[in-house]
């Protein structure tokens, strides 16, 4: 009687067995799949940035806003709040065309950029800024945290915020 059960307890466990296998490699095959190419993906994600530079250095809010989302947020470093693309490009040409006209930007280094997910990417890059006319002959230096979301191959910013670091953060 014994032996019955255990053939029994045997067979469900190889049962349970195969199950487990199958379900484990069909869960590692989608992990394979989802892996990012992160030499592709970091490049692009380092041309954004350039991107958002080079627009900045124009004094183009259009350009500028371009690098976002049409439902992005940004936070600055006063800690205003803009909602969506358009609000954002309002904020750059109140800006471009007064105060931060004369300024000069300039990324010292992207930090890191760590993958939430294939489509999904969180970036810290490091920025200053130089000539703006409200702080005449003042250097500031920041922190960027950027949200980067990517649909239909092209990386944007979908929601960030920039942190002036006080004298002596590194």
């Amino acid at each position: 009687m014994l032996d019955i059960y255990a053939k029994r307890y045997t067979m469900k466990n190889k049962r349970y067995l195969i199950l487990f296998t199958l379900l484990f490699s069909s869960t590692a095959f989608m992990a394979v799949a989802q892996q990012v190419d992160t030499t592709r993906e970091n490049s692009a994600i380092r041309q954004l940035v350039k991107n958002y530079e080079i627009a900045w250095n124009h004094h183009d809010a259009k350009a500028l806003s371009a690098n976002y989302r049409i439902d992005a947020t940004w936070v600055n470093w006063f800690g205003a709040y803009y909602i969506g693309r358009q609000d954002i490009e309002n904020h750059y040409r109140t800006t471009h065309d007064t105060y931060f006209k004369p300024s000069h930007y300039y990324t010292r280094a992207v930090e890191d950029i760590q993958y939430l997910s294939p489509d999904i990417a969180v970036a810290h890059v490091r920025t200053g800024l130089t000539d703006d006319a409200r702080y005449p002959g003042e250097v500031f230096e920041f922190r960027r945290m950027i949200v980067l979301t990517k649909k239909d191959g092209i990386w944007l910013i979908q929601a960030g915020q920039n942190a002036k670091l006080e004298k002596g953060i590194k």
